[in-house]
């Protein structure tokens, strides 16, 4: 992949040449006056800088290096996954935002949202982008007639109701809000062809003989690293990877010495209530120190991306706008590798939990739900008999699983594979 700013041949009147990005990935090549015009003997092609001495230099430079920093962030992103080319070249085109709906969802919905909300919506775009196949996207775009034909086409390729219902959702609030500020002519307006038989909504599910049988799809040791993700969010009763980034030192572990438990105390990130989650049961000890073993053997060497501190249960550091292209690689390789995405871990849970007969307000406690009529029944939710029969069913559905069989055989596949001796002997044990 190759990103310049060069000089275009060729001069107007008064003997200045316009600036234009360049932007190749293999076949793929973007070119974008950026609308300053510099004369050729004032420009620095290694530095990409107008000379100091130019006249208007430090203006023209100042609104290079603007544009210079944004073209760079979206470079980046594009090389970790974080966008598709497409996104890519209407970032680099620095379109108006009253037309370009990207640039209108930045200035007006990324201030006053959560991030991982914001990309919610921006990925609802992108995929109403890709299955119509446009390169950019106007309010124009986002009229009657090619939503409809969105919606044809998701169901023809058998995409999920909730999916779809997720897409259309983030494309009315867009469309009210601009149809607010006058940038659209009409409201959003659902239509009944557009709804989803709930018979679509197919809740997928692991079962242990699989992850068993797809254990040997293990080769190398990011490999490894999805694959104890994967059962350790399982074993921590469904937890998603935005919950890890969450367990630092804000985090409490709690130490019951009359029964030798240890819990981590942690509010779930989607819901925020909390929850006192058993950590010394088998095998959690040991996936969390396998994991924070591998992951120090993997990404010491950057600073943003592995915590300076052995003793919390955070396996990530880093900004909060770099989530994303951190945990893009296992995102990426869990379908791939355990054969299930890693929101189904969460699922899986969930249908272990119903098969073993857990009552709903357990099941509910467990999953860390929001629900409060449950709370309303139990004055004291922190109940220490409540408690009991929460680490009783969390052990249940980890022993129903068949957890420990299933890390054994990846340590062992580990071994078989030669990934380095500190993935399955040398465990680094977390300092409380």
């Amino acid at each position: 992949m190759g990103f310049g700013i060069y000089i275009k041949s060729g001069k107007n009147k008064d003997g200045r040449s316009p600036l234009f990005i360049k932007i190749t990935s293999q076949e793929k090549v973007f070119k974008k006056n950026i609308g300053l015009l510099i004369k050729k003997e004032d420009w620095n092609a290694r530095t990409y800088q107008v000379k100091k001495q130019s006249v208007g230099a430090a203006q023209i430079n100042r609104k290079l290096n603007a544009f210079i920093s944004k073209a760079k962030e979206g470079w980046v992103l594009f090389e970790s996954g974080a966008y598709e080319w497409e996104e890519l070249c209407a970032r680099m085109s620095g379109g108006d935002s009253k037309a370009d709906v990207m640039g209108f969802i930045e200035d007006v919905f990324k201030p006053k949202m959560k991030l991982t909300s914001f990309n919610s919506y921006k990925y609802s775009l992108l995929a109403f982008m890709k299955v119509l196949g446009l390169k950019s996207l106007s309010f124009n775009d986002l009229n009657f007639s090619k939503i409809d034909k969105a919606v044809g086409l998701w169901k023809r390729n058998n995409l999920s109701g909730s999916s779809i219902e997720t897409y259309l959702k983030h494309i009315g609030v867009i469309v009210n809000e601009a149809y607010e500020r006058k940038l659209i002519g009409e409201p959003f307006k659902k239509k009944a062809k557009w709804r989803v038989k709930k018979t679509d909504n197919i809740i997928e599910t692991a079962t242990s003989a699989e992850l068993l049988k797809n254990v040997k799809n293990v080769k190398d040791i990011y490999d490894y690293q999805t694959f104890a993700f994967w059962l350790l969010m399982f074993s921590m009763r469904g937890l998603y990877p935005r919950d890890f980034d969450q367990m630092h030192q804000h985090e409490q572990i709690i130490d019951c010495e009359t029964e030798s438990k240890r819990y981590v105390k942690h509010r779930r990130s989607k819901t925020g209530e909390l929850m006192n989650i058993l950590i010394s049961c088998k095998p959690l000890d040991e996936l969390f120190n396998a994991l924070k073993a591998s992951i120090h053997y993997t990404h010491s060497g950057n600073p943003k991306a592995y915590p300076s501190e052995w003793r919390f249960l955070q396996f990530f550091e880093y900004e909060e706008k770099d989530h994303r292209n951190v945990w893009d690689v296992y995102t990426k390789r869990s379908r791939k590798v355990v054969g299930f995405p890693f929101k189904v871990a969460r699922k899986t849970f969930e249908t272990y939990a119903l098969k073993l007969n857990v009552s709903t307000e357990i099941r509910y406690r467990l999953l860390g739900h929001q629900d409060r009529t449950i709370k309303k029944h139990y004055q004291n939710w922190e109940w220490e008999d409540m408690i009991d029969l929460v680490d009783e069913a969390h052990q249940k559905v980890i022993e129903e699983f068949e957890v420990v069989k299933i890390w054994n055989a990846l340590r062992k596949q580990a071994y078989l594979k030669k990934l380095p001796p500190i993935l399955f002997n040398k465990v680094i044990p977390i300092e409380i």
